[in-house]
Parts: structure tokens; C-alpha cells; sequence
């Protein structure tokens, strides 16, 4: 993992992900690619294991290196409420409320410019100290663009699209995306 993300945790330790009684369960992220932009859009499942309610400060990590981010939304689906962000170094940092022993479904919604090699972080879950209980993921992409690799072998393909689906997931890489080229 990025050393620079330890750092923080390390001196700021009220950004950490993982505050006990919040629980990080699942994910749902649509990647997409062309030979502009690499956008995700995510929802990411968040459980307050607690009796009372609690607020944390949530570090989501971007792909170091990119200064090209554009956030598009940061959501509590749930509760229907636009989260204020902080840009910071390879992230954005947000506070969220969950209610003793609900469960929170977040949007996060970003593009950056199309790189030869697009990083999504996933090493991050490690930070949380469990696996998820279930992440899906896919990946769409046009004519524009050349896959050369991915650093995650897809379970399935159907057209222009890769799928992949996991049960107990714990990343201990980041997932990655290499384009031979952009074809203008």
C-alpha cells in the first residue's frame, strides 16, 4: 500500500477508515473508459454496528498521481444527502452519519483523464481488517481505446463489457486497467 496512506493514518489517526463500530460490508463499482476519461462510479456499503450514533471521517483514496480527478457526486443514498468533501494528497476525505445499527449505502462518482495504466484503489479495504462481503465491479469501454491488460481477471465478458464478482473479498492489489492506446 501507498506508504504516503499510512503516514496519514499514522499523524491523523481521525481519519481512519475503520472506527470500530463502522463496518465497510460491500461494493458495486462501474468503471468505464474511453480514450478521454476513466470514470467510476461506485456504491459502497457502510454498517453502524453500534447502539448509538456515530460520525465518522471517511478517507476514499484516488490513484496517486492524479491530479486530473473530477468529482462528480459523494451521496448518502440512504438518507438522500449531498456529503460535503476535502480534497487531500491522492483522496478526498468526508463525514458521514449513520444511526445506530443501520446501514448506509454511499455514492461516490469520479473521472480523471485516460492514462496508459488507470488505477482504482483497492488496497485500502485492507485498512478496515476484514473482507468485504461481497464486491462487483465492471468494466465497459468503447472503440477508442485498446485494453493491453487488467490486473484482475474478469468472470465474465459480455460484448464490450468485462464482469467480475467476489464473496469475501480482501484485495491486496489495486485494480488496474492498461490501454495499448487511445485511437482518436
Amino acid at each position: 500500500m501507498n506508504k504516503i496512506w499510512y503516514s496519514v493514518l499514522f499523524l491523523f489517526p481521525n481519519l481512519l477508515i475503520a472506527q470500530g463500530s463502522l463496518e465497510f460490508v460491500s461494493e458495486k463499482i462501474d468503471f468505464s473508459i474511453n480514450s478521454e476519461l476513466f470514470s467510476v462510479n461506485g456504491i459502497y456499503v457502510l454498517a453502524n454496528n453500534s447502539d448509538r450514533e456515530i460520525h465518522p471521517r471517511i478517507l476514499f483514496p484516488f490513484s496517486p498521481n492524479s491530479d486530473s480527478i473530477e468529482v462528480r457526486r459523494v451521496f448518502n443514498l440512504s438518507y438522500g444527502t449531498d456529503l460535503q468533501f476535502e480534497k487531500v494528497t491522492d483522496g478526498i476525505t468526508f463525514r458521514m452519519t449513520v444511526m445506530p445499527r443501520d446501514t448506509v449505502y454511499i455514492n461516490v462518482a469520479y473521472n480523471q483523464k485516460t492514462e496508459k495504466e488507470n488505477i482504482y484503489i483497492l488496497e485500502s479495504t485492507q485498512l478496515w481488517g476484514k473482507p468485504l462481503q461481497r464486491a462487483d465491479f465492471s468494466l465497459s469501454f468503447d472503440n477508442s481505446v485498446v485494453i493491453d491488460s487488467l490486473s484482475w481477471q474478469p468472470c465474465t465478458m459480455i460484448n464490450n463489457k468485462y464482469y467480475w464478482h467476489y464473496i469475501d473479498f480482501f484485495p491486496g492489489e489495486n485494480f488496474i486497467v492498461r490501454i495499448k492506446n487511445a485511437v482518436n
